[in-house]
């Protein structure tokens, strides 16, 4: 085996992923050796991403070899992953997304997974993605392709259903090992709230029972050493709820409120949201639709205008790092790994790791298909992950899962066909959207807005 992998990142100044994967292929043991190819189409982006890349392997003093280009196919030979980052304007097209969806009483606060702006944001990534697997096809037949793009679960399942002759899994880093499990057993008490893992002697006693859609799953048993521990989480939610009503909330529509939606949703389902910021937009009950008032309140429509405005004050930070303005010390002190180079790590290393992966069911919830593409806990190593058995999920739950999932899959086969007709049966069968005259109105209305960054079969 080759001292390292190769790993063509495709959207390399990604906001939340282009610096942590240069930290992470620096800093492994197993990384290091390998290959970092660093992809954007935008020049001046990939220049500064190279010249970051560059100081901090100067920095550290290793062996890991540096390419980039704007065209992908010029470093994609032979690649080991290919690791899929990219977004055009996010912030701009997510913005048209919302308001136009405000118009018709569809309220998103993230704009990118449910609801209409889950369906155009697919839209938009989708076909890319699929030229990337052609491309893959001639160039690297034996890569493992990580799609790390919203909405994760309709490409994820679009890269499995047309295109199941390449290997593919999807991510998101809200479930990210080993975080996630200190993260609950500090809520329950059993753990510092400094703790980044949980020592091997405690791990063996804890038993979490999460699944689900990405963006829309669910912790339904979180068991210690025999004991329940669900009812004490609980607890732990309730005092976060009361202490957000002490300031004044958020004025960001993801994180307003989200203890006092978590409280909500735990009463309801018994379980509790991993990614409650982005679960209160999935329920119709938080839309403000009837007589009586949505608790805590209705949510509130997410915010392209800032969201722009923190991507480029990060970007500019970047630029600070890449120029030798700030200290690379402190980028190697306070780094972090992302989850895709996390996992693919453990996978070329065969370190036996278990990460939380998007890809089909095959039986780890035994009450949905073997292919529901669902965000589970895996065990993986090069022939990919294998889904390790959750259990059922609750009813409530299940139903919602099973929405969200018809969803998704309509929206691939409707991407697959430009067919405007099967885009509204995704549209209405989406649990956010309860008019058929508005669904009608926004896939006219979000048509015409996005042309240019649209398929042409749309328009035939």
């Amino acid at each position: 085996m080759k001292k390292g992998p190769k790993v063509v990142v495709i959207g390399a100044g990604s906001y939340f992923f282009g610096k942590p994967v240069i930290y992470n292929m620096i800093h492994s043991e197993v990384l290091c050796g390998g290959t970092l190819a660093l992809v954007d189409t935008d020049p001046a982006v990939l220049n500064t991403m190279m010249k970051l890349a560059r100081r901090a392997r100067e920095y550290a003093g290793c062996e890991l070899e540096i390419i980039g280009s704007t065209d992908r196919r010029e470093v994609m030979k032979d690649a080991d992953f290919v690791v899929l980052s990219f977004s055009f304007r996010n912030a701009y097209y997510r913005g048209i997304d919302t308001r136009i969806c405000l118009k018709y009483g569809v309220t998103m606060c993230s704009s990118d997974t449910i609801g209409p702006g889950g369906i155009f944001r697919a839209m938009r990534e989708l076909p890319e993605a699929l030229r990337v697997v052609d491309d893959m096809r001639r160039l690297a037949p034996n890569a493992w392709l990580i799609n790390f793009i919203n909405p994760t679960s309709v490409l994820g399942i679009g890269l499995m259903r047309l295109a199941p002759d390449v290997k593919s899994f999807a991510l998101c880093d809200g479930n990210h090992e080993p975080y996630v499990r200190a993260l609950f057993m500090q809520r329950i008490g059993l753990l510092p709230m400094d703790a980044q893992t949980v020592p091997p002697e405690m791990d063996a006693k804890l038993d979490l029972g999460i699944a689900g859609v990405n963006h829309c799953t669910w912790l339904f048993r979180l068991n210690y050493d025999g004991r329940d521990y669900l009812p004490k989480l609980r607890e732990h939610v309730a005092e976060q709820a009361r202490k957000e009503y002490e300031t004044e909330p958020s004025p960001k529509a993801k994180p307003r409120l989200n203890a006092n939606y978590a409280l909500e949703f735990m009463d309801v389902y018994g379980a509790y949201p991993t990614a409650v910021s982005h679960t209160k937009e999935y329920v119709p009950f938080f839309q403000g639709y009837g007589v009586t008032p949505a608790t805590p309140e209705p949510i509130i429509p997410f915010d392209g205008y800032n969201r722009a405005d923190e991507m480029a004050e990060a970007w500019a930070a970047t630029e600070r790092l890449a120029n030798g303005e700030d200290s690379i010390e402190e980028f190697f002190e306070k780094g972090r790994g992302d989850h895709a180079t996390d996992i693919i790590e453990s996978m070329w290393g065969n370190l036996g790791k278990k990460f939380y992966i998007n890809s089909a069911n095959r039986g780890a919830v035994p009450n949905l298909p073997d292919d529901a593409f669902l965000e589970l806990r895996c065990e993986l190593d090069m022939n990919g992950p294998k889904p390790i058995k959750v259990g059922a999920l609750p009813r409530g739950i299940l139903g919602l899962t099973h929405q969200v999932l018809d969803t998704h899959e309509l929206t691939v086969e409707a991407i697959a066909s430009c067919d405007r007709q099967k885009l509204l049966l995704a549209m209405v069968t989406d649990p956010i959207v309860n008019n058929i005259g508005d669904a009608r109105m926004i896939i006219k209305e979000l048509l015409e807005a996005e042309r240019d960054h649209l398929p042409d079969g749309w328009y035939e």
